[in-house]
């Protein structure tokens, strides 16, 4: 019970940390990234808000794409994404309202395991702000990742559980 407790209460932190500013500050989209390797403990995914270009109304995914492309400005932060990494497009699926495809270069088909999981996720709670955005597709050189064990993803399945 106490364990639950404590998970519960990490969401909570790490949802109030990016939820919104303090009085006065704008409220507004968040970019993702990845904690610092130094901290041991802790979520393993942290934001940052969104600075968007002057006159830059709304984001759109592209915008936003482009801003985890260059990186975080906090540095208690770090890019989950390996160099030479570029955002190159980014599509809704016509024939599935709500989910968007975006194509990174080939530098993103070179993730696996855990780092792939991190940048995904990074990529998508940063983009399911967009409205409309329901679910994401990752493509690399054009490809899905044959090894994930789906395509589409959510940000709800970027929550922390505790197994049973």
């Amino acid at each position: 019970m106490r364990r639950r407790f404590l998970v519960l209460l990490a969401l909570v932190l790490l949802l109030a940390a990016c939820g919104g500013g303090e009085e006065g500050e704008p409220e507004g989209p968040v970019l993702w990234f990845c904690t610092s390797p130094e901290e041991s403990h802790g979520p393993a995914l942290a934001c940052e808000p969104y600075r968007p270009p002057e006159g830059e109304l709304t984001p759109n995914p592209g915008a936003l794409l482009e801003a985890l492309m260059a990186g975080p400005a906090d540095p208690g932060l770090v890019s989950p994404f390996p160099r030479g990494l570029t955002f190159q497009w980014w599509e809704w699926d016509d024939s599935h309202p709500g989910n968007l495809r975006v194509r990174m270069s080939e530098q993103y088909g070179g993730l696996t395991d855990i780092a792939l999981t991190l940048a995904d996720y990074c990529i998508v709670l940063t983009l399911s702000q967009v409205e409309g955005v329901e679910g994401v597709e990752i493509l690399s050189a054009g490809y899905s990742a044959n090894y994930r064990s789906h395509q589409l993803m959510t940000p709800e399945e970027a929550v922390l559980q505790e197994n049973a």
